[in-house]
């Protein structure tokens, strides 16, 4: 089940974020009266094409859900296309001099001026970006609970740091930036480790008794690290104190098999006594693929069921899981919903939406340097999971990773490297200032190491993919 929500998740992501994509160099191009012959959503045999009356674009949805295209006429395609046009004319032989031809010379891509070519491509990008705002605006109005960002401790991951006496405070602001969830303090933590900045951490405790202090870190360090950066960088996240109750059950998992059912207090796990739900946890991700017997207490009578963990790889480690979540309810005081009117909300999506797509164009380079770590580079199979995680959070949270996700999609098709977006855009400009096109010969070779880049930067996604799954 949970396969098939991440296939599914997958899919209505990676559909939407594409057809955005496609749209904006599809709406630009019209706009600028070129002729768009194809409108193609995913890759491979076409398993659905419809054509409009009046309308010559064809549109597809291709067999692979993994990106889409957008064909414009083009002047050395003329000749193909006038004569397979219903608009031909018999008496035209001499094509090239006809006035078919000379209509349809201003409406191909290629004869357009460099700045409307310019703008076409970078149509793409930029609409994925609208629609990042568009999504977060809907996060923001709509609402998004989060776990209050409340640590246990911290511990400095910087050598001969001093120790830091703070405890079971909460974290409200990062350098000046409020900070209500724990993802804004992931946000904040990640932007001044990435820019080499002090970081002072503004907490108040349960009296609302306010402090800052600097927290140390190793920026080199950090960015090389794996997994997250609020526990590399030595942030204990303090996990609410709650019973062994289970409020929700997934379909298809161990849980369910073992016909665990939601109001269920574990009492024991192989008769050691459980008294909380982050105990309940542990022993669960301590024993992958391990047959446990579980005490419970159901309706006040006790009852002896047998649960067997699946194994998953988590951060190359190996965990159980289960497939149970504790009762929501249970976790309101520790929770908090972030929520704007209307035009706050615009105000904000806007400003997270530069942020996340600076942050990420820094990212990208820190990688390239070879400052980050590669490993938490993730492909496809990766992204299934989290909209597939995501999807079944509700549409809140689906949003937001769609917004995530879009920016992700933007900003890497800015990138100028040849056979993206960004590497057309990179010989326009050279054409821009040099007065004349790129030669083909260099366009040539540009493509060429397009595709050694871009390949090899897939066959690493998927590779980190494989090893978060063996």
């Amino acid at each position: 089940m949970e396969v098939i929500q991440s296939i599914i998740g997958f899919i209505i992501a990676i559909g939407i974020l594409v057809t955005f994509h496609e749209f904006g160099h599809f709406y630009i191009a019209r706009l600028f009266n070129v002729k768009v012959l194809n409108f193609n959503v995913g890759f491979g045999k076409n398993i659905y094409t419809k054509k409009f009356e009046g309308d010559e674009t064809e549109y597809s949805i291709g067999m692979i859900p993994l990106g889409g295209y957008v064909k414009m006429l083009e002047s050395h395609e003329l000749d193909t296309y006038i004569s397979s046009s219903s608009n031909r004319r018999k008496s035209s032989r001499r094509i090239k001099h006809s006035e078919i031809y000379n209509d349809n010379l201003r409406h191909c891509f290629d004869t357009q001026s460099v700045y409307k070519r310019f703008l076409i491509v970078a149509a793409g990008p930029i609409f994925n970006l609208i629609l990042a705002v568009i999504f977060f605006t809907m996060v923001h109005f709509l609402g998004i609970s989060g776990m209050k960002p409340v640590f246990e401790s911290i511990t400095p991951s910087a050598k001969n740091s001093p120790t830091i006496i703070y405890e079971n405070m909460e974290i409200y602001k990062v350098n000046n930036n409020e900070t209500k969830r724990w993802q804004d303090v992931r946000m904040e933590l990640l932007n001044s480790i990435v820019d080499k900045q002090e970081i002072i951490l503004y907490v108040k405790d349960n009296n609302n008794n306010f402090y800052n202090f600097k927290l140390p870190v190793n920026h080199q360090n950090i960015l090389k690290a794996e997994g997250d950066i609020i526990n590399n960088i030595g942030i204990k996240i303090k996990h609410p104190v709650i019973p062994a109750i289970i409020g929700n059950v997934q379909q298809n998992t161990p849980a369910h098999q073992a016909n665990l059912l939601p109001g269920d207090k574990i009492l024991e796990i192989n008769r050691t006594k459980i008294q909380s739900w982050k105990e309940l946890v542990n022993v669960i991700e301590n024993n992958p693929d391990k047959q446990l017997e579980i005490k419970i207490n159901r309706f006040d009578t006790f009852k002896y069921l047998t649960l067997t963990p699946l194994g998953k790889r988590h951060s190359e480690k190996l965990i159980g899981f289960a497939g149970i979540s504790p009762d929501s309810n249970l976790l309101d005081q520790y929770r908090v919903t972030v929520k704007y009117p209307l035009i706050n909300s615009i105000y904000q999506s806007i400003n997270l939406t530069y942020h996340y797509s600076v942050l990420t164009l820094k990212m990208i380079a820190k990688l390239f340097l070879g400052e980050a770590n590669v490993k938490n580079l993730s492909g496809p199979i990766s992204i299934a999971e989290f909209t597939g995680k995501s999807l079944s959070m509700g549409f809140v949270y689906f949003a937001y990773i769609l917004a995530i996700l879009s920016i992700s999609l933007g900003i890497l098709n800015l990138l100028p490297i040849p056979m993206l977006d960004g590497g057309h855009l990179l010989f326009y400009t050279f054409e821009i200032l040099l007065g004349k096109p790129v030669p083909e010969k260099i366009q040539l070779i540009g493509q060429q190491l397009g595709i050694v880049v871009l390949f090899g930067i897939m066959i690493l996604a998927f590779y980190n993919d494989l090893l978060r799954l063996l």
